[in-house]
C-alpha cells in the first residue's frame, strides 16, 4: 500500500493542488467548504478509478489513499486561507495569549 502511494504521490499532489485552486475559482456562491471539498474528493476518486481501470488493477487500498488526500486538502486549504491566497472570512489568530502567574 505505502509503496503504491509513494509511486503515485508525485503525480497526484500537483493534481490535488490544481483541482483545489480551480474549484475555488470556478465554483462561486458556495460558502461551505465541505461542498467544495466533496467535489475535490469526487474528482480525485474518479482519477484514481480511471487509473485503476486502465492498469487493470482493483481499487483495493484506495480508501486509505483518499483519507490521506482528505487530510492533505484540509491542510492545503487552511494554508491558502492563512496566506490570503483564498479569501476567507475565517482566519487563524496567532496573537500570543498572556499568561497570568498568580503570586502565592
Amino acid at each position: 500500500m505505502w509503496k503504491e502511494l509513494f509511486k503515485i504521490a508525485p503525480d497526484l499532489i500537483p493534481i490535488i493542488i490544481q483541482t483545489v485552486m480551480d474549484l475555488e475559482q470556478v465554483v462561486t456562491g458556495i460558502k461551505r467548504g465541505e461542498i467544495r471539498k466533496s467535489r475535490v474528493m469526487n474528482i480525485i476518486s474518479n482519477i484514481l478509478d480511471t487509473k485503476d481501470y486502465f492498469l487493470n488493477r482493483d481499487s483495493g487500498g484506495q480508501l486509505e489513499i483518499l483519507n490521506l488526500v482528505s487530510m492533505f486538502v484540509d491542510v492545503l486549504v487552511s494554508t491558502f486561507n492563512y496566506t490570503g491566497l483564498f479569501k476567507s472570512t475565517e482566519s487563524l489568530d496567532f496573537t500570543p495569549i498572556p499568561v497570568n502567574k498568580e503570586e502565592s
